[in-house]
Formats: C-alpha cells, structure tokens, sequence
C-alpha cells in the first residue's frame, strides 16, 4: 500500500512537470504555429501588423471625355528592425498608359527612369548589393494585367511613399454610359499546368482574407463632356457605397461613403451623359489628337457585305471559381435569354468548360428549332459551377480543328471570369482563328481578368461587356446579340484633313467599326500650335473599297490646347497593344513537306524579336511602361548595410464577403445641377 502510493506521487510529479512543460511549449511554438496558420488562411491581424510592410492605397483621378488620369499612392512602411525588400503584385488595366513612377522616403524624392527590363533589373539588384535604396515597377509578361513594386532595403522605423501615374481610356456603355474601373485586387487563377491556383506574376504573394491595408478614392469628374458641351445626368456605383460634393463650379468630385475600405473588389462608377455621344474630336494636344466616332445604323448599313452570321456557339465557365458573386446564376439567365432570342435560320451548341469540357450536342452545331432549344433549356436550367479548374484552351482548340463549313460565319458568346494564369497562349490560338470566327466575350464577377476578356473580342475582331454583380443581364445580351447579328465593317480607314500637318494614324491598323459603337483614333503629328486659332479641320472615316463614308468630325476653332502629354501617351499604348496582339505573319506553305520546324522556330523568333524591339523603341520614346521595360529609381545610401535584409511579400486581399455589400447607390442630377454645369 506504501509502495503504490509512493508511485502514485511520482506519477503526479511527473505528471506536473509534464503539465508545466506542456503550457510553456504551447505559448512559445504554439505561437509559432498560429502564425503558420494564418499565413495559410490569415486571419490574424496581429502577424499582418507586424509582417506586412503595405500600410494604405490611395487612388486620385481626374475623368473627362473619355480619358482618366489615375495616381496611385502606396504607403510602405517597415516596423520590424531589419532592412526589408517589399514585393507588392497588384492590378492595373492592360490598355492603361503607366507614363510615372516616383519614390519618396526621408524627405527624398527619387523620380525612376524606364529602361529596359533587363537593364533596369540589373540596376535595381546591384543598388541592393552596393548597400543602397532601391526601387522597381514591372509589367508581368504572362499576364500583362499584373504589375509588380519591388522597394528594395526599406530601413526599419522607416516610411515610403510609392506614386504611380497612368492614363487610360474609359469604356462606352450603350452609347451614353462612360465607365470608369479600378481594378483592386487579382483574383486566384488557375494554372492548367500545375493542375491548380497559380500565384500571381511569379511570385510567392499570398491570398488572405482580410489584409491590414485598405483604399481611399477621390475622383474629380469633369461636368462637361467633349468639346460639344454634354451634360452629365447621373454618376453611381454598382460597387460601392459613394458621395459626391456638388460645390465645385466645374465637376463633381466623387469618394467613398465609408471608412477603411478593402480592395476586395474592382471599383465601378457610371457616368451617364445626358444625350448619346455624338462625333466630336475631345481634345487637342500640341503633337497628338483624340477623335471619337459612333456610326450610325444607317451610315453602317449600305458598308456591309451579305455574309451570313448564323452559327452560335456559347461556351460557358463551369469552373469552381464561377460560384461566387453569384456568376454562374447570371450565366444561367443569360443563357437562357439568347436562346429564346437566335434568328430562325441559325445553327447552335453550348460548351460548359472547367477541368474538362462538354458539348450539349454531339455535331458541331445543331439547327435553332423547338426540340433543340428545349433541350438546350433543360439543360442550362441546372447548369452548376462544379466542374474544377478553368481549362479554357481546349474548348477553343477543339472549336479550331472543326472550323465553320463554307458559307457561314461563326459567332462564339463566351462567359466566363477569366481566372486563367497563361492568357497568352489562349490569345494566340484565337488570332488564329479571327477569318472565320468572332468572340463576344462577358467577364463576370467583380475582379475578372480584364486582360482576357477584351483581348478575346480585340483578337477575333468581336467586342467585349463586363457585367458586375447584381446587374440587369438583358441589357448586355441585348447589346452583344445585336453586335453578332451585323457583320462589322473591317475595311476601316481614316483621313485627317489637317491643312498641311502630316498625322500618323494609331492603331495603324483600326478595329472593327459597329452601328452605335465608340471607335477612338489617335493622331501623332508635328506641333499644332503653328496653326492660327481659327482653323477649318476634320477628320473622317471611310470604307476602303467604295470611300462610303462612316462619319466626320470637325473643329473649327482651337480654343485652347492641353499639353499635359495624356493623348500622345495613349496614343503609343494604342500602337503598343496592337503590335503586342498582332496576328503572327504567315509562315509560308501549309504543306508539311515544306516545313522544317528548325527554320520555322527560327522565323518566329526573329519575328519576335523585332516586334519586341519595336515595343521597346516606343516603351522609351514615349515613356510608357510595357511589359519588356521597367522603371528603376535608385537612392545612394552612405554607411549602411542591407546585409540582413529579409523579404516581404505584400499579401493579396481575396475576394470581397458577398453579404457585405449588394447594391448600387447612384446620384440623378436635376436640372439646377446641369444648369450649374453652363455657368
């Protein structure tokens, strides 16, 4: 009996100890593990706090006409007590003319040079070797809507200021809505490849839930539209709760209604016009010009061949990211509506894609008639999200090995959020198909790839809609239907009747022109302020084969000209996209006994190098990031040392929670407030 209690306190004691030990590894490693943890699904604001250098975002704008001139502000801030290397990948538009990136730390500013991307990489790694400050903007290749910031040996207890500059052109909405998009955060993508999420721009970024850092937004908005004066009637939001202050003379200024806003989502504001543009040049610079054209259905219509456009193809996301936001639900209504609205001669199929894909019918196309679209019904009608990754290239390659028989023209309406890493290589394979095939593409959700979505139209010469959640779905199926059911009129030209200034056309080659679409023309020409102010100038477009004419834009007087360089920016982005998306050259015979691939590859690789040159020869004449340049700012530091420099990578907000926000809260302006426009 002693003997077992003498055991019994020894196991005590032990047990004590243990329990002792215990209590003490959990505060420690368990601490260690917590953080493990939330790196995983972060959702601890204490380890943000601490390891995430990114502070605050402010976006600053100013819109007017068609154009908006964006500055970006990031605050980085380092409170650990080693030197850190920030990496933040974030988003900007493709089409966005980046022409500005400057630092500024302890009272210094470092204004960064475009060099090419090679160069300017070199620079930025052997500043950080020499013991310097050192800074880098860069375009992703792969996804070329990804940018990525490098602020290289922030000292500790230290602030930075990164203010990044660009230019964009705004989208036309049904001929009177102007939109305006800041896209906020990259949605996960999904890397066939690797069979799952890929990160994003080569990084080792992160996807979090809710970040430490968050989003102010100013947006000062011209009342006046164009050079013929058009009001504005309304300005609201589908993503945002917004203000606006009415009591600047001449434009409204809109921000947030709240507080300690997440970039969860792509920031969407509407400004509607109160008539329908009409044709107008916007604004005039000293070197460039913007022109603006809408044809109308009668200019468009004796310009049109007779070819038939009756086969539709809807290829359909299915993918698991097509859940949120209520995606896959908007695809199944407007599904739904295009197939009650097809022509009666038309030929049809529906695609669903994820990992894999499906065709509803065995043949190619079927024939538009009641027994087809009431199984086409039944089976969109229970139509689901759950088919895996997002796979979008076979589809398309199975579309391209069974192209449209002879005497019909293959419309392709495709819906999808575009979460896909290799955007590339799914638009090469559409350009290859653009003599017989046009893509009306949807993106979907509140942070679709915008890349992949307007480069799928641009390609194949169709045209592309956004539609943000809890939007009306009819209004786009309207609009993208009507497009598929008229030819567009490729054989486009311009004449700038300029007296006796020479003007160089951008794009070169111009995009497909539609009844009631917005066509945007640049020129690039000598100094215009030689002219005198009272001046007789138009610019028209035409057909190419007949001279039809499709529509001409005056200005009589030169009342004042803007020299701020934005026309002549977006200008060279015009000329840098369409050498970017330029269909490759033909390769010669298509017979295989003329084809030796060494000499092919050799061919294509010349050919890309001189596309490449070219892209970089404007990247720095202009000043305009690409995706083969990179602005470098370096600051010559004296004794100090990055030797203990650890890196950090800024975490990327995922998707916003859907139950917060669902609505759009708009301003309808009177007539006192248009009044006020005029005064």
């Amino acid at each position: 009996m002693i003997q077992i209690t003498k055991h019994c306190k020894n196991w005590q004691y032990l047990l004590f100890i243990l329990h002792i030990y215990l209590f003490f590894f959990v505060q420690i490693h368990g601490q260690r593990l917590e953080i493990k943890r939330n790196i995983d699904d972060v959702n601890s604001d204490q380890f943000q706090s601490l390891y995430v250098p990114l502070q605050k975002v402010y976006i600053e704008t100013t819109i007017h006409s068609f154009a908006a001139d964006v500055t970006i502000i990031q605050v980085f801030r380092n409170d650990e007590n080693k030197p850190i290397e920030a990496i933040y990948c974030f988003p900007i538009e493709e089409q966005a003319a980046i022409y500005s990136f400057v630092a500024r730390i302890n009272d210094r500013e470092i204004i960064a040079q475009l060099k090419e991307k090679k160069v300017a990489q070199k620079e930025y790694v052997q500043a950080l070797r020499e013991n310097h400050g050192a800074y880098l903007l860069e375009q992703d290749e792969k996804s070329q809507d990804n940018f990525i910031i490098n602020v290289g040996a922030l000292p500790p207890s230290t602030e930075c200021t990164i203010t990044i500059s660009y230019v964009t052109e705004l989208d036309l909405i049904d001929g009177f809505i102007i939109r305006f998009v800041i896209p906020t955060t990259i949605a996960p993508r999904y890397d066939s490849k690797q069979g799952g999420i890929s990160l994003p721009a080569s990084t080792n970024s992160k996807y979090v839930q809710k970040s430490p850092y968050t989003i102010k937004f100013y947006c000062l908005i011209k009342k006046i539209v164009g050079e013929t004066g058009e009001l504005i009637r309304k300005v609201s939001s589908s993503s945002h709760p917004i203000k606006i202050d009415f009591d600047q003379q001449d434009a409204y200024v809109v921000t947030f209604d709240q507080e300690n806003t997440q970039l969860d989502r792509d920031i969407l504001i509407n400004i509607e016009l109160a008539e329908k543009q009409v044709n107008t040049i916007l604004t005039i610079e000293s070197n460039a010009v913007m022109a603006t054209f809408i044809p109308s259905e009668e200019d468009c219509r004796q310009a049109r061949n007779n070819e038939e456009t009756n086969e539709f193809i809807f290829i359909v996301d299915c993918s698991g990211s097509m859940t949120s936001d209520n995606k896959i639900g908007l695809t199944r209504e407007a599904v739904m509506l295009f197939l009650k609205s097809l022509p009666d001669n038309s030929q049809f199929n529906i695609i669903r894609f994820g990992s894999d894909f499906t065709a509803l019918f065995s043949e190619i196309t079927v024939v538009y008639n009641k027994a087809n679209i009431r199984q086409a019904q039944q089976m969109v009608s229970h139509m689901q999200a759950n088919l895996g990754g997002t796979e979008l290239l076979a589809p398309l390659q199975w579309l391209k090995r069974h192209p449209p028989v002879k005497g019909r023209s293959r419309q392709i309406f495709l819906l999808t959020d575009g979460e896909i890493s290799d955007v590339s290589a799914v638009l090469d394979l559409c350009r290859s198909m653009a003599s017989s095939t046009r893509i009306f593409s949807f993106g979907l959700g509140m942070s679709p790839s915008r890349a992949l979505v307007k480069g799928l139209a641009r390609a194949t010469n169709g045209r592309f809609v956004f539609i943000p959640p809890n939007s009306r779905v009819d209004v786009y199926v309207k609009e993208q239907l009507h497009r598929a059911l008229q030819p567009s009129i490729t054989n486009v030209q311009v004449k700038w009747n300029f007296s006796e200034i020479d003007v160089h056309t951008a794009p070169t080659q111009l995009p497909p022109v539609y009844a009631n679409d917005r066509l945007i023309i640049y020129g690039l020409m000598d100094n215009i302020s030689t002219l005198p102010s009272d001046v007789n100038l138009s610019v028209e477009l035409y057909t190419k084969e007949d001279h039809h004419r499709l529509g001409e834009a005056r200005i009589e007087r030169i009342s004042s000209i803007d020299n701020k360089g934005s026309i002549a920016r977006l200008a060279a982005k015009a000329l840098i996209l369409e050498l970017q998306h330029a269909k490759k050259a033909p390769t010669g015979s298509l017979q295989s006994r003329f084809q030796d691939e060494t000499d092919l590859k050799e061919n294509t690789t010349e050919m890309e190098e001189t596309t490449k040159k070219r892209i970089i020869e404007l990247s720095l004449n202009y000043s305009i990031l690409t995706p083969y340049t990179a602005f470098v700012g370096i600051e010559k530091r004296m004794n100090q040392s990055n030797i203990d420099m650890v890196l950090r990578e800024v975490p990327i907000q995922s998707l916003y929670n859907r139950q917060e926000y669902s609505g759009s809260l708009d301003f309808t302006f009177n007539q006192a407030d248009t009044d006020a426009c005029t005064t």
